[in-house]
């Protein structure tokens, strides 16, 4: 096993709509160093997530700068819409908000985006240069890779289907599951609706998947792939994609 004493080290904290997850690595190869989960439970506030996030750093006694990925529109580090957390967090600042404590946040994103940053370094060898990365979870969060580079922004899980008559996320996130208490046989049906209609919009040429439900994958993944003819693969980090590539626009950004 490697010792990372002394070496640097990169914090990502990947907040969701139900949990904030938080990724360590070490910069000089990138390995994970620690990972941990954070439930909400019912309080999804500025001031509970936040706090959150200071407990945490506390407890791994990092003291270095913080890379987030948020669920919602951020524009220049700036929280514009965060539809699974409410309004309160229109027009959030994170950076403002942790040099409060002395702390830096060097990078702020959509959830979905730093997931993406993360599948970069997975798919690097790949033939295929056009990939849709897709992020499930309380809702369906999008990312696009052209050529190795990340086009930002994408949010096609919150589009409108009129085939489906509401948007993609409403009708196969993870959150479909509980809510409509539907099996995961039903949902990988779903899913792959969801994949169709992304599949002859947006003619990707592979999909990576990452979020919580790819950790137990062995129960759909396969009956997904029979679905589509469009090669297919699970993120490396499963449901810490996002932190860990909120961990490495930090270290990026540095």
């Amino acid at each position: 096993m490697t010792n990372h004493q002394g070496h640097l080290k990169s914090l990502g904290v990947d907040i969701g709509g139900s949990s904030t997850k938080f990724c360590l690595i070490c910069e000089e190869d990138r390995s994970i160093l620690k990972t941990e989960t954070i439930p909400h439970k019912s309080q999804t506030d500025i001031d509970s997530i936040c706090s959150n996030i200071l407990a945490q750093m506390n407890a791994w006694e990092y003291e270095g700068s913080i890379g987030i990925g948020f669920p919602g529109i951020v524009e220049k580090m700036i929280i514009k819409d965060a539809p699974n957390l409410g309004t309160g967090w229109n027009g959030h600042d994170f950076k403002l908000y942790f040099s409060n404590f002395g702390i830096e946040v060097t990078s702020v994103l959509n959830d979905a985006d730093a997931a993406a940053k993360a599948m970069i370094e997975q798919t690097s060898q790949w033939v295929e240069k056009e990939l849709l990365c897709l992020t499930i979870g309380t809702g369906i969060g999008s990312g696009w890779i052209c050529d190795g580079k990340l086009f930002e922004g994408t949010e096609y899980g919150r589009e409108y289907s009129e085939r489906l008559q509401c948007t993609l996320e409403e009708w196969a996130s993870a959150k479909v599951i509980r809510k409509e208490k539907i099996s995961i046989k039903e949902w990988v049906i779903r899913f792959a609706d969801v994949l169709q209609i992304l599949i002859d919009k947006y003619s990707p040429e592979a999909i990576m998947l990452s979020g919580g439900i790819t950790t137990d994958n062995e129960q759909w993944f396969a009956e997904l792939e029979a679905l589509h003819s469009i090669p297919m693969a699970i993120s490396d980090y499963s449901e810490y994609t996002g932190a860990y590539g909120a961990a490495l626009s930090n270290q990026c950004k540095k």
